[in-house]
Order: structure tokens, then sequence, then C-alpha cells
């Protein structure tokens, strides 16, 4: 039997794999698709509009009366000293964008002065509006600059709230996944679609379960041959995000870069080569069950829409939290657990064991397909389209 399945196995790889065209579509397109997108996000990460005054929630305390003015008019309010633990808190869990201390002795000292009044202004990086409000203010209190006061110059004290590199991380974890995912998915979709649905359009198949061969065997064959191509393809599609990554840490900006260690490649790597399995496992089964070739083209992508709307819903505050409130449940589902657990790495936020346990079931995900696939195959009505 397993004479049987590697024979089946070989014609099918050899077919694949003498087609150049279809060869560099596996080696290149993964590499191609994830680099390209990713050296486009710090373009995609530029904040260009303003945020409405009205949904602003910040203050000012001891703010001179010729600073007034040009506070109110970029929405901030006045408040008491003390509600600064309470503002600074809210800051934090952003409910709050943006708290602009003075001292209460502050003055404008003259130019070469030795000893500088320090305001300081407190803001969380990992909330777009605060960020755009901190720019805004600064902005406005150059204005009055050359340097007749300091902003922010306690070395010791951090007054973001926030992870600085946020932005990046999060666009990071919505769309690397996703294009990495994608990429494999339309080399193995095509692959699946000829090797199955192809061969029944043709009436090859019907030739092949003629053969003194179980038909088990022949689906388990042909699911080795389209496992190889997926493996091939995440293997491209990880080399084009790790090059990728290096580019874009250096181009953030936040911070000092975004700059991820060996074991978090490692881990990356195993959940996107476990990964491609279960999606080969799931268009296994798709391209068996259709009738042709157009039919299992057709009916694929709809698994992959809901992926990636289903990664892009993570950011809103609500289905985020849903997802949270889920944990490890998130990692029985096959597919979307590596949207999660590749969102979660990315953001240095991750759990090893929520990553192991998304491996082995995507890995056992792949086995019942072939399985199923194989069963599939015994029934006369779906081989013979």
């Amino acid at each position: 039997m397993f004479k049987d399945i590697l024979t089946v196995a070989k014609k099918e790889l050899k077919s694949c794999f003498s087609d150049k065209a279809i060869l560099a579509q596996i080696l290149l397109l993964p590499f191609l698709m994830v680099f390209g997108y990713s050296m486009l996000m710090p373009v995609f990460n530029e904040t260009t509009d303003e945020a409405d005054k009205s949904n602003r929630t910040a203050y000012y305390i001891n703010a001179p009366e010729y600073m007034v003015d040009g506070f109110v008019e970029l929405g901030l309010k006045n408040v008491g000293h003390n509600k600064t633990d309470t503002i600074k808190n809210d800051i934090s869990e952003k409910n709050c964008d943006l708290l602009i201390v003075f001292p209460k002795d502050f003055t404008i000292a003259e130019v070469g002065a030795a000893a500088l009044s320090n305001v300081e202004i407190w803001y969380n990086s990992e909330s777009s509006d605060s960020v755009m409000l901190y720019s805004k203010t600064m902005a406005f209190l150059d204005a009055f600059q050359p340097k007749v006061f300091t902003v922010n110059a306690d070395a010791d004290t951090d007054y973001d709230f926030g992870d600085a590199d946020y932005g990046m991380k999060q666009l990071l974890g919505i769309i690397l996944p996703v294009i990495i995912l994608m990429s494999v998915f339309m080399v193995c979709m095509n692959l699946a679609a000829e090797s199955i649905a192809g061969d029944k359009e043709r009436g090859f198949l019907n030739t092949m379960l003629i053969a003194p061969i179980k038909r088990s065997s022949i689906a388990a064959g042909k699911s080795l041959c389209i496992f190889a191509a997926a493996v091939i393809g995440g293997i491209s599609a990880f080399v084009g995000m790790a090059a990728a990554l290096p580019k874009l840490a250096e181009s953030s900006g936040a911070a000092e870069g975004i700059f991820y260690s060996i074991s978090e490649y490692l881990l990356l790597f195993a959940v996107t080569i476990t990964a491609v399995f279960a999606l080969a496992g799931v268009l296994l089964i798709l391209s068996t069950v259709a009738k042709d070739v157009k039919q299992a083209t057709s009916i694929a992508p709809a698994l992959m829409l809901v992926l990636m709307v289903a990664s892009m819903l993570t950011v809103t505050e609500s289905f985020g939290e849903a997802v949270d409130d889920l944990g490890m449940k998130n990692a029985c589902i096959p597919a979307w657990n590596t949207m999660v657990v590749m969102q979660d790495i990315i953001a240095f936020d991750y759990s090893p064991a929520f990553a192991v346990t998304t491996c082995l079931v995507n890995l056992l995900f792949a086995v019942i397909a072939i399985f199923v696939t194989g069963r599939l195959f015994e029934k006369e009505k779906i081989v013979n389209g």
C-alpha cells in the first residue's frame, strides 16, 4: 500500500514540477507577494486623517494665559492638579488622549538661561488619536522656541503609556498572516483543483481507478503531492517574511525599531509550515467534492475571504475582545489559529503553549483531511462528478 502511495505521489510530483511555469509559481509567488506587500506597509501606516476634536478627551494643567487659546483650539480642556493621577491612568487605558502639565512656577526664560521650566506631556502611542494630538501639541509649543523651556526633560520618566512600535506591530499582525496564507493558498488551490477536479473533469481519474491500486492509496498519493507543493510555498512565503521584517524594523521609526529573536522566527516558521498543511487539507476536500476545476476554484476563495475579513476585524475593540475571551479555544480552529498566533508573535505577546497547540491541531487536521479524501474517493457519485 505504501509503495502504491509513493508511485502515485511520484507521478503527480513529476507532472507538477516538470512544468516550469508551475514550478516558478510555487517557488517565487509566495516570496514576492509577502516581501512586496510588506515593503508597502510603512506607507499604509502613515496617518493622514485628523482626529475629530469633539471626540477628544485631553487636558492641560497650569497653562499660561497666552497659551490657553491654542490648547482650546487643539481640543484640550482645563483641569486641576488633583485629577493628574486619574487622567494618567485613563491615558494608559486609552480612555484619554493626552495630558500636558505646566509647573506652578512656569516661566519662559531668556535665551541662554541655565535653568528652564519643564513641561510634561503624557500620551499613549498605541492610540492614533493620542499620537496625533501629541504631535500637534509639540508643534504648537515649538512656536515658542528657540528653547526657552523644556518638554519631557526627565530622562528617567517614560511619558508614553503605550508601546511606541504598537502601530507597526498591529499592521504587521493584521496583514502578514493574511498575505502568507493567501500566497500559499493561491498556489495550492490551482494544484489541488487540477490534480483531482481536473482529472475528474478530463475522465483521467476513472482510468486511474481501474488500476489495481486502492482508491485510498490514489487519494493519499495525490495528497502528498499537494502537501509537498504547500510546504515549498510555505518556505518561500516565510523567506519573504524573514527578509522583510528587518527592513520594516528599520522603517518603523516609532522607536528604535522592531527586532525579532531566533525563537520568534522559529515559531513563525513552525506555525507557517503547519498552517499550509491545514490549508492544503481543506483544498483537497473541496477539490474532491467539486465537479470540475471551475467549481473547485470558485468555492475555495470564499474560505480565504472569511479568514481575511476575520483577521481585519481583530483590530476592532468588540471583535478583539471576543477573540481574547475564547483564549485557547482559538488554537482548536484550523487556519484561524494561525492568524491569531502569528499576530501574537509579531506583537511579542504570545504563549508558547498556544503556538504548540496550533501546530498540533493543524497537523491533525491535515491527517483527517487525507482520511476524508480517501473515503470520498470510495464514493462513485463523487469520483464520477
